[in-house]
C-alpha cells in the first residue's frame, strides 16, 4: 500500500504530464491544426498517454487502471443520468422564452439512414439512432481521456479526500484543461467567454462528480467511459439539437449552460446522496 506520499506525488506528477504534452497539443492547435482530428484525437488520449507514464515511473500496475466492466447496474445509471440532467435542464428552458423544441433537425439524422428509414423518420427513431449508434462510436474517442480522468486521477484522489472533494479537484482540471479550446475558439457554442467558462466549468463539475460515485461504487473506469460518451452525444448533440437557439440559449443549457451546469450538481447530489447514504470510509481521507 502505497503512503499518502506517495501517492501526492503520481498524482502530481499525472497533472504536471498532461498540463505538458497539453500545452505541446494546443501550441500546434494555435499554429494551424485549429480543430483538426490530427490535433484532436492525440489531445482525447493525452490523460490516458499520461496516466501509463505516471504508472511506468513510479513502477506501478497498469492492471490496476480499472478495466473489469464492473455491475451492469453502474453502466446502466452512466448512460442514464446524462439524459435525466438534460430532460430536466433543457426541458425547463423549452418552457420559458429562451428556447422551444424542435425536431427539425432529429427526424432528418443520418444516423437513422444509417440504420434503413427515409428521411425525415419517426422522432424516436432520430432519437435512439442517435443516441445508440453515436454513443458507441464516441466511446472510442472519450475512451483516452477516462482511462486518465476514471481510470487513474478520481482513484488516487479518493486515496486522499472525500468524494466531494475529489469530484471537484478533477472536474476542475478537467474544465481548466479545455480552457485554451475554447477561448481559442475550436470548442464550443460562441457563448461569451464570461459565461462559457464557468457555464462550461459548473457542467464538468457535475459530470466530475456523478463519475467519482460511479468509479467509487463499480471500481471500474467503463463507468467513467459511458457516462462521457452520453454525456457528449446526449446532453451536448441529442438535447441541444432539439432546441431552437435563441439569443440566449447557449447561456443556460448546453454544454456552457449556466442553468444545466446547476442542474447537474444538484442531481449529482441526490445521486450521491442515494448511492452512498452510509459514510464511506477512505483512507487518509480529508474533507
Amino acid at each position: 500500500m502505497r503512503t499518502k506520499k506517495e501517492i501526492t506525488r503520481e498524482t502530481v506528477t499525472f497533472l504536471i504530464i498532461t498540463t505538458v504534452i497539453s500545452t505541446g497539443i494546443f501550441i500546434w492547435m494555435f499554429s494551424g491544426a485549429k480543430d483538426s482530428p490530427a490535433a484532436v484525437i492525440p489531445m482525447m488520449y493525452t490523460p490516458g498517454i499520461s496516466a501509463i507514464l505516471t504508472i511506468l515511473i513510479f513502477k506501478g500496475k497498469i492492471r490496476d487502471l480499472g478495466w473489469k466492466l464492473g455491475k451492469a447496474r453502474f453502466l446502466v445509471f452512466a448512460f442514464f443520468l446524462p439524459i435525466l440532467v438534460s430532460l430536466i435542464g433543457y426541458g425547463v428552458v423549452w418552457l420559458t422564452d429562451y428556447s422551444d423544441f424542435t425536431t427539425r433537425e432529429v427526424v432528418n439524422y443520418r444516423w437513422a439512414k444509417m440504420i434503413g428509414f427515409d428521411l425525415p423518420a419517426p422522432f424516436i427513431v432520430g432519437v435512439l439512432s442517435k443516441s445508440i449508434i453515436a454513443t458507441l462510436l464516441t466511446i472510442l474517442v472519450v475512451f483516452g481521456e477516462e482511462v486518465g480522468w476514471s481510470g487513474f486521477l478520481t482513484p488516487k484522489l479518493r486515496q486522499l479526500f472525500s468524494i466531494p472533494v475529489t469530484s471537484l479537484i478533477v472536474g476542475v482540471f478537467w474544465a481548466v484543461w479545455h480552457f485554451p479550446a475554447i477561448i481559442g475558439g475550436f470548442y464550443g457554442y460562441g457563448t461569451p467567454l464570461w459565461i462559457s467558462l464557468p457555464g462550461f466549468t459548473l457542467v464538468l463539475i457535475g459530470a466530475s462528480f456523478i463519475r467519482t460515485v460511479l468509479v467509487e461504487k463499480s471500481k471500474s473506469l467503463w463507468s467513467g467511459v459511458i457516462l462521457h460518451a452520453s454525456h457528449n452525444v446526449i446532453l451536448m448533440g441529442v438535447f441541444l439539437e432539439m432546441s431552437v437557439r435563441k439569443e440566449y440559449t447557449t447561456y443556460l443549457v448546453s454544454e456552457t449552460g449556466l442553468f444545466l451546469g446547476i442542474i447537474y450538481i444538484l442531481v449529482a447530489l441526490g445521486f450521491y446522496k442515494m448511492l452512498c447514504k452510509k459514510k464511506l470510509k477512505y483512507k487518509n481521507g480529508l474533507l
